[in-house]
């Protein structure tokens, strides 16, 4: 296929082979501004807030680790003493019916939004989500988090972060300013949580990177905000001529177009060293098809010829592993 340029001859590169969604992962990392992912058919964005001002996130349950503590947790219930290290405030921890939480559709499954926010210094402004478990009871005081089982008042999660294997999420206060804003959307499927009763939230934060202060807090969702329609990003390696895994090497600079129907969406420069990176591909639907061409630094080079390759994205998808070979004639 050969795509319109400005800059010169299109490049040929062989064909990428479409990719999932990751349903599980060890880290989901959402420190790249329009990032997203899946883990056990929860899905997880980074979520590029509106200016909205301190204190506006309506939560119900904020947790915060003081004194020396860099690991911190905690629930929302109504019930009181609280277990962990949730704020005492019924203003900031208190009981959420399921039916409160915005329902969003997203590729045709229905699922509930649950917004966070975090804060950390701006030295050290990443932050790791541990544990994430959802509970639904019938009334909104329950209380008793059991870690050996991993159960709420003797209820088992109909959502655990970690079913299956230690996953964790990897976030960084340093997009979003300010607190009271949001710095990710959670979806939770729909048909795990039901539409009636209360909906309990348990998280730890700063196991593997430590919690310095800040409070962090859960909220009902924005609303209406589709995984469909958000950015995706992309990066990895242009590589020379040559049989893949028979000692080819980066190719040095070029540009790498991106277009979608014959028409340019996006451009980025080669490095010296082969890499490049789309960090802000906006999808209109949940899997978009996309095609790439190459464009060297001698647009007229005899031994490249002239034809282009697909990737196809979804929806919040990072990925980091993208190989481009470059064929010969």
């Amino acid at each position: 296929m050969t795509q319109p340029s400005a800059h010169g001859t299109l490049l040929r590169l062989d064909a990428l082979e479409s990719r999932d969604v990751p349903s599980a992962a060890a880290t989901l990392d959402l420190t790249l501004r329009g990032s997203g992912g899946e883990i056990n058919e929860g899905l997880f964005r980074q979520f590029d807030a509106r200016p909205t001002g301190t204190g506006k996130i309506d939560s119900f349950v904020r947790v915060q680790a003081l004194g020396n503590k860099s690991v911190e947790e905690g629930y929302n219930t109504d019930a009181r003493p609280l277990q962990f290290d949730e704020n005492k405030s019924p203003q900031f921890t208190r009981s959420m019916r399921v039916a409160d939480l915005p329902l969003v559709n997203v590729g045709g499954v229905l699922y509930r939004e649950v917004l966070l926010d975090i804060n950390q210094k701006a030295s050290a402004s990443q932050l790791s989500l541990d544990a994430l478990k959802v509970f639904v009871g019938g009334t909104g005081n329950l209380t008793g988090y059991d870690a050996a089982t991993g159960t709420l008042a003797g209820l088992a999660p109909v959502y655990d972060l970690d079913a299956g294997g230690d996953h964790w999420v990897k976030l960084d206060a340093r997009l979003n300013t300010g607190s009271g804003s949001g710095d990710m959307l959670f979806y939770v499927p729909a048909d795990a949580v039901g539409s009636d009763g209360y909906l309990y939230l348990y998280s730890k934060f700063g196991a593997t990177i430590a919690a310095n202060g800040g409070f962090e807090e859960w909220a009902a969702g924005v609303g209406g905000e589709s995984v469909s329609g958000q950015a995706a990003a992309f990066s990895g390696t242009v590589f020379s001529p040559g049989e893949e895994g028979s000692g080819v090497t980066p190719i040095s600079g070029g540009i790498l177009q991106l277009f979608l129907n014959g028409d340019l969406v996006d451009e980025v420069e080669v490095g010296f060293d082969g890499t490049f990176a789309f960090n802000n591909v906006l999808l209109e639907d949940a899997e978009v098809t996309f095609t790439l061409a190459y464009i060297g630094t001698n647009p007229n080079d005899p031994g490249l010829a002239d034809v282009s390759s697909v990737i196809t994205l979804f929806a919040g998808e990072t990925r980091t592993d993208v190989m481009l070979y470059l064929a010969d004639v």
